[in-house]
């Protein structure tokens, strides 16, 4: 048997282990080195995070128990206690970083969402600390850059939740990120979203009425001028978890008044189904039979 430590220099052979002292104090020492070197990392990645901090004082600030990140799409708070236990001991505390709490851009109060986005690495959790931590304060100082990478759906979600569908810092990103997603046009200026349905109907979703707590819906048949107000508040949708963001409300309108007709009640809402009959005979006469069918069932 040899004491030799490393034995793994060719891809054919498997390190064989030795209770010899030779081989014991050089596995210690490549032990030694290795944590050795982490902390040589760790002390760089922290020179680059004191670097992007102390380039950015106006963007980069503190409160009482937060560092806050003042992003151009919104304003991020991260809690310092969070990053230091994290630091101290990753072995605590699950692993990732936790989430953020977001508010609009140049507020710290009003509403609010949160955030869990990770750095851009595929081998994270074989960095140093601060460098994860520095690209994550990178990644919130150039939100608006970031929020159009497929990997950021989380971004996004959380600008369209903290700013709805009106013209914000986040307007041109969420425009962006609904057209090539779905088959909608954004009007910011009007807080509304526009989408073609089946039958030669056409849709708009707005959140404009700080009074309503979902989305207000209204339709065009073909060849009519005017808007027609169909649901007052989306929140009122019998199974309005399902519909409770406005690219869930888009996908049914797409394929509306369609859908209310032919696919089976759970593919879309009863309390929706409903409000559509009053203004569409096909879908009434649907209702009237179903209604018929249960009555001598």
């Amino acid at each position: 048997m040899t004491d030799s430590p490393f034995l793994m220099e060719q891809d054919d052979e498997v390190e064989v282990p030795s209770p010899s002292k030779k081989y014991q104090t050089e596995k210690l020492e490549l032990f030694q080195n290795k944590i050795e070197s982490s902390f040589s990392s760790m002390q760089t990645s922290f020179e680059y995070l004191m670097k992007t901090i102390n380039k950015n004082p106006d963007r980069i600030v503190f409160d009482a128990e937060n560092i806050i990140v003042l992003g151009n799409l919104a304003t991020y708070s991260v809690p310092v206690e969070s990053i230091m236990s994290r630091l101290k001991n990753p072995f605590a505390g699950g692993s990732g970083l936790q989430s953020t709490r977001t508010t609009k851009k140049g507020q710290l109060k009003g509403k609010e969402t949160s955030i869990c986005i990770q750095p851009d690495y595929s081998n994270v959790s074989d960095l140093p600390g601060c460098d994860v931590l520095d690209s994550y304060f990178l990644m919130l100082l150039n939100d608006d850059k970031f929020i159009h990478q497929p990997a950021h759906g989380p971004l996004r979600r959380a600008m369209l939740q903290l700013y709805g569908l009106c013209v914000s810092p986040a307007s041109a990103a969420l425009k962006k990120w609904i057209e090539t997603s779905t088959a909608a046009v954004l009007k910011a200026e009007e807080s509304a979203a526009e989408i073609k349905g089946t039958n030669g109907w056409r849709w708009k979703v707005s959140d404009v009425n700080p009074l309503v707590h979902g989305f207000t819906i209204w339709f065009k048949k073909k060849n009519q001028r005017d808007w027609t107000k169909v649901v007052e508040d989306s929140s009122n949708f019998e199974y309005n978890y399902h519909y409770d963001d406005v690219l869930s409300i888009l996908e049914l309108l797409a394929d509306s008044p369609r859908v209310l007709i032919h696919d089976e009640m759970y593919a879309s809402d009863e309390y929706f189904i409903r409000a559509v009959a009053k203004h569409h005979v096909p879908v009434a006469r649907r209702l009237a039979n179903e209604d018929a069918e249960r009555a001598v069932s």
